[in-house]
């Protein structure tokens, strides 16, 4: 209750605030216009303020500026002959910071006749032109106002259609019952290893992005039938852009909260011509655990610290452009005993684990407009992660045995070329290709039970490999109502000689300006954790020839656009999976993608089948006269075969989910703007292996009952978050108040991967999740 009147008092300190402060403080809002296909600039477009009378010209450059304009929120519309109507999401200007956006109009082959688009348009499209299905745009201050987010995009998009929410503690990306190992994580064009604090072994999930809002610029987020240039990925994408710093003066953003303080500072270096783009945040985790605040667990400690870069140049023609950027962070995870040895009573009570991990991106990148019709963007970046887990059982004297040790370095050298050229109004296509130079190790020594020793180089491997990426993406646009974009992505992995080909094929029909229809095909193919196939058995490596896992992907997507900026959207999907790492034994139903975490540690072969089916509904109404909402409900069915024959749940398979976003924004006296915000997340219970008879309370694990997997389910998780900001612009000064609540009812949720031995029941529990989780924070921009 302190935090709460602490935000009360605060908010009636800024109520009292001189009246000097009165007048509106106005900003700038610069920007440029391309054309989407061939990043050509467009002059002469007309630029204005949706809702006001402030308009200019773009010059040769495709470059403008609207100079004078009240802060607060606002919607930019850019209009051409012969280009489709540019309507932008209402964004937050304020008074410290001007707004730089850059602006991509589509050419229309043929007008639409006497039918009226103004105001018509989806502002969530996403930047990649070529996907048609299953994605959206978002944007960092999007990302912000869902509530309890962390200014997470991982954890942002827990409340997007056909995404699964499952624990409060981690941001795994579980999309229409797909595993998050899934997920392909792209920067800048290059795809990256797993940017999450408190990364898991093998996964793509963690506690929460190395990314700050503060760096980053209008991004994509996909849920199936992805683009033929995206590859090494089964389920869906985050592709995220880092902006440009400010060309024209320095600003800067101070930020302290209960996670931790945060600086961001941007300027010209060169103006006009070249600017620069830093952010560094470093968390309070372990000073709130010194205090007793522990957020996940009170026996968990943690804390985080990152920082992130964009240099921008670009010639004086502006025809190439060039940026050098770069993330970093460092996290750490501990787990202690408990205190008291008196209280030992079961394997939990003594058993500690450290897990730390780094990652790092250094990227430089060019785009050349070769001519008015066609560019080449180019990219190479060195990255790595490294990631260390050990687990130790202590005796009352504080003695430890060593049951778990693993080490994981997972470097890489990326290259990626492309070229786009627009042929005319109705034809363009795009071809490149990714080259990653692989260096890694990987090693693993754990306990063995059953026989009561520790086995070394459980997993054991470490050299050097290659992944080659080729791919090919047209885009036909026969009449102004039918867009047809097919595709396609090879992969070549040297390690074990794989290739495979992916077609890829999205069509899409609009019967007017407001409503489409989509049917997509993609088929799509993904690595197992490299890992995997460095499970050691004397000196032979039984899974190093394993196949790429596979998945046929089809969709169908309604699309409607309502009245007052509402919009309804319909998706049907199937899936289909084949090449799924099995345990070569019908009497066993062991199916790669049922893990978590971790790397495969038995010898599997690539003959296991899967299935996610289902329908994903959305009702989406974007900000507009101070409300925002997205409301999305998914049934579905995800199932496994493993050698059997026989159909499983996996372990995903909660059958439904559902989400529920939106904030109210009210205009105040003396510039400020209050905002509420509520999140809802649900999923109807994800399904688990039910214990066998025997048990041994002494292990860290129970002993499950593999011949009927996933046939029991947990109880539904339901959680609702609640936010509430106050956001002041002065002159070239503009501050944030906000406080977050995770689950402000206190929902005890079960957390459905965590099981504790009660010896005096003699059974296994399962742990409750988070109860009500407060975070204040404060914003200063200046």
């Amino acid at each position: 209750m302190r935090i709460l009147h602490f935000f009360l008092l605060s908010f009636l300190y800024c109520e009292a605030e001189a009246k000097a402060q009165q007048q509106t403080p106005v900003q700038t809002i610069r920007g440029r216009i391309v054309d989407v296909e061939s990043q050509s600039p467009v002059k002469g477009a007309t630029v204005s303020i949706a809702e006001g009378k402030f308009t200019t010209i773009s010059d040769s450059a495709g470059n403008f500026i609207l100079r004078n304009i009240p802060v607060g929120r606002q919607r930019v519309q850019v209009s051409f002959v012969g280009y489709q109507t540019y309507f932008s999401d209402h964004f937050i200007l304020n008074a410290a910071k001007e707004s730089e956006l850059l602006i991509t109009l589509v050419e229309e082959k043929k007008s639409l006749g006497t039918i009226n688009i103004t105001g018509i348009r989806n502002p969530k499209l996403p930047v990649n032109k070529h996907a048609l299905a299953s994605g959206r745009s978002f944007n960092p201050e999007e990302a912000q106002r869902f509530p309890a987010s962390a200014n997470d995009p991982g954890r942002m998009a827990m409340g997007f259609p056909g995404v699964q929410p499952s624990r409060d503690s981690r941001n795994d990306i579980i999309i229409r019952g797909n595993n998050p190992v899934g997920m392909n994580w792209r920067v800048e064009g290059l795809d990256i290893p797993n940017p999450n604090h408190f990364a898991r072994r093998g996964s793509s999930g963690g506690g929460i992005t190395i990314f700050s809002l503060s760096v980053l610029d209008n991004s994509d987020f996909y849920t199936g039938a992805l683009a033929a240039e995206y590859g090494d990925v089964l389920s869906g994408a985050f592709d995220v852009h880092f902006r440009k710093g400010n060309q024209q003066k320095a600003e800067h953003t101070f930020k302290a909260g209960m996670i931790g303080l945060e600086f961001a500072t941007e300027g010209p270096i060169q103006k006009g011509r070249s600017s620069y783009l830093f952010n560094y945040r470093y968390s309070f985790l372990d000073i709130l655990n010194a205090f007793g605040l522990h957020l996940v667990d009170e026996r968990e400690r943690n804390k985080f610290t990152d920082a992130s870069f964009n240099v921008a140049f670009s010639n004086k023609k502006n025809t190439v452009q060039t940026n050098i950027w770069g993330m970093g962070g460092y996290s750490k995870e501990t787990f202690l005993a408990v205190e008291d040895t008196a209280l030992w009573k079961q394997y939990d009570d003594y058993a500690v684990y450290d897990s730390r991990t780094w990652m790092g991106v250094f990227g430089i990148g060019q785009t050349i407009n070769i001519n008015k019709k066609s560019f080449l963007k180019t990219s190479v970046a060195f990255m790595g992660q490294k990631l260390t887990w050990v687990d130790d059982t202590l005796t009352k004297q504080q003695v430890a045995t060593k049951v778990n040790d693993e080490l994981y370095n997972n470097n890489r050298i990326s290259f990626a070329t492309s070229y786009s050229l627009k042929m005319n109004a109705t034809v363009n296509f795009k071809a490149g290709v990714y080259v990653n130079m692989l260096d890694y190790k990987f090693n693993k020594g754990e306990w063995d039970y059953s026989n009561n020793n520790y086995k070394s180089n459980v997993i054991n491997g470490e050299g050097n490999s290659w992944l080659i990426q080729p791919y090919i993406q047209f885009s036909f646009k026969p009449t102004s109502k039918l867009l047809i974009n097919p595709g396609v992505h090879t992969m070549y992995f040297a390690l074990n000689k794989q290739f495979v080909t992916d077609p890829r094929l999205s069509v899409q029909y609009r019967f007017t300006p407001k409503n489409s229809i989509t049917a997509s095909y993609g088929l799509h193919s993904k690595l197992l954790p490299l890992g995997s196939y460095f499970y050691k058995e004397g000196n032979s490596f039984p899974n190093m020839n394993l196949k790429m896992m596979r998945s046929h992907h089809y969709i169908l997507a309604y699309d409607q656009l309502l009245g007052n900026r509402w919009r309804f959207h319909a998706e049907a999907y199937h899936q289909q999976l084949f090449q799924v790492p099995v345990v070569n034994d019908a009497n066993r139903t062991f199916w790669i993608l049922n893990e978590m975490e971790g790397y495969a540690s038995q010898a599997l072969v690539s003959k296991g089948e899967g299935s996610n089916t289902g329908v994903d509904l959305s009702l989406e109404k974007f900000f507009n006269k101070g409300l925002f909402m997205i409301a999305s409900f998914s049934v579905f069915d995800s199932k496994f075969k493993p050698l059997n024959g026989k159909t499983y749940n996996t372990r995903f398979n909660s059958r439904t989910s559902g989400s529920f976003v939106g904030a109210k924004e009210w205009s105040m006296r003396k510039n400020k703007v209050l905002q509420v915000g509520w999140k809802m997340l649900y999923n109807g219970g994800v399904p688990l292996t039910p214990l066998a008879a025997v048990q041994n309370g002494s292990t860290k694990q129970p002993v499950l009952d593999e011949t009927n997997p996933y046939s029991e389910f947990i109880r539904p998780y339901f959680r609702t978050d609640g936010r509430i900001s106050l956001r002041k612009d002065k002159k070239h000064i503009s501050w944030q108040l906000a406080l977050d609540i995770q689950n402000l009812f206190a929902q005890e949720n079960v957390d459905g991967l965590s099981r504790r031995y009660d010896p005096t029941t003699n059974k296994w529990t399962f742990k409750t999740q988070s109860g009500i989780v407060p975070v204040l924070s404060y914003q200063i921009d200046f």
